[in-house]
């Protein structure tokens, strides 16, 4: 039993002190992380996933899978049109030739956009979107979003220069 203490006692010290240990190695972010998906609607005989914009509360089932993430976008802004506010994407090279290819096969269909898992607005596909940049419609307040399209940015590039690191 006291041979059993002896080799307990450093497991629990290392144990103690190992949150501390990583917490401190982590960067304090001077924005607030804001993770930006797009889904595409699902089609009348597929599977997919409910979701209800805040605001309207309209129901969208949407594929499981993500079309685009955080990783494909390049810079987000905030603008409005006649509709209300807008956030408007740049995605990157190889996001803006998926964007185009996803929205020239679901044509009537719509692209959800979730924000840390939340859905904040939808835009029906009416034709191919080409150039990288992708507009939509959100329900969210239009003076909220100059700083979220900021976060939306940061958060991108920090994405993606994690991914750079990782590989």
């Amino acid at each position: 039993m006291q041979l059993s203490r002896l080799l307990l006692a450093p497991l629990v010290l290392v144990l103690a002190f190992a949150p501390a240990g990583c917490a401190s190695s982590r960067k304090k972010k001077d924005y607030t992380e804001s993770a930006v998906r797009f889904a595409i609607e699902a089609g009348p005989n597929e599977m997919g996933t409910q979701v209800r914009l805040p605001k309207s509360g309209v129901m969208l089932t949407v594929s499981p899978k993500f079309m685009f993430t955080e990783f494909d976008i390049n810079s987000c802004e905030a603008a409005t049109d006649e509709l209300g506010p807008v956030l408007v994407f740049n995605f990157t090279e190889a996001g803006g030739r998926d964007l185009y290819r996803a929205t020239a096969t679901n044509q009537g269909r719509r692209i959800v956009t979730i924000l840390n898992g939340m859905p904040i607005g939808a835009r029906r596909i009416d034709a191919p979107y080409s150039g990288g940049y992708f507009l939509t419609n959100v329900e969210l307040e239009p003076e909220s979003l100059s700083q979220l399209a900021k976060d939306i940015t940061r958060t991108s590039e920090e994405a993606r220069k994690e991914m750079e690191r990782n590989n």
